[in-house]
């Protein structure tokens, strides 16, 4: 009986042992036995690269304007900064004529005479008048090749004097139109602006082409103003 005794309890003790160790395998959590401990397998997961952020400019800057580019040269366009556009002028032509006043005696003038009294190509209410140009890279002084003048009408043409000599008799007649000076200003390459000091007053204008003075009829880029002074 005592011997029976033992081998149910021998064989109860193996069993238990079994299931321990069956429990210690299967199990993921660290279980912590004096100093020992469970080893536990984790899979390895790779971290995401961090891409580098852009650089931002800084707030608020304003992008460069990038001016246009006129489509012919020795040609002068209006450039209309509100919009960023070039604006093509009249084209038309002026003949250089000399006049001789009382046969001589009061001398003579030469003036430019365009045809019809009014520029079909007007501004109104735009007090900075900037023109662009673009040249064909032999001007070395854009000034002594192209002439602002502001023309009259008369006689049912546009007309202003260039040159007026004195005759032997006095000559109290004013001059037709004037010569408007302006300033200019390398943009890009051949590229010029052409800047005013002061405001335009209302009237016709034209660029004239004035390389060669020996020529009889001359290229002018017209335009006219309806704006006042004061405005």
């Amino acid at each position: 009986m005592l011997l029976k005794r033992t081998i149910y309890l021998l064989l109860f003790t193996s069993l238990i042992l079994c299931c321990e160790d069956s429990f210690a395998q299967t199990s993921s959590t660290v279980v912590r036995k004096g100093a020992k401990y469970d080893t536990i397998i984790r899979k390895h997961v790779d971290k995401p690269v961090a891409k580098p952020k852009p650089k931002q400019t800084a707030q608020g800057a304003p992008a460069p304007v990038v001016l246009p580019v006129p489509e012919f040269v020795n040609q002068p366009y209006f450039y209309d900064s509100s919009v960023n556009r070039l604006i093509k002028l009249e084209s038309s032509t002026a003949e250089l004529i000399t006049k001789k006043k009382t046969l001589g005696l009061k001398g003579a003038r030469q003036f430019f005479s365009m045809d019809d009294v009014s520029s079909k190509i007007r501004f109104t209410a735009k007090p900075n008048m900037v023109f662009l140009m673009k040249t064909s890279g032999d001007v070395i002084d854009l000034t002594s090749y192209i002439k602002l003048y502001k023309f009259v009408a008369e006689d049912g043409k546009r007309i202003v004097t260039i040159t007026s000599k004195e005759g032997l008799l006095n000559d109290n007649e004013e001059g037709k139109g004037k010569q408007i000076s302006f300033s200019v200003k390398s943009v890009s390459g051949d590229n010029y602006m052409i800047q005013f000091a002061d405001q335009l007053e209302a009237g016709e204008y034209g660029f004239v082409w004035v390389k060669n003075m020996e020529l009889k009829e001359f290229s002018v880029f017209a335009f006219g103003i309806d704006w006042k002074k004061s405005d």
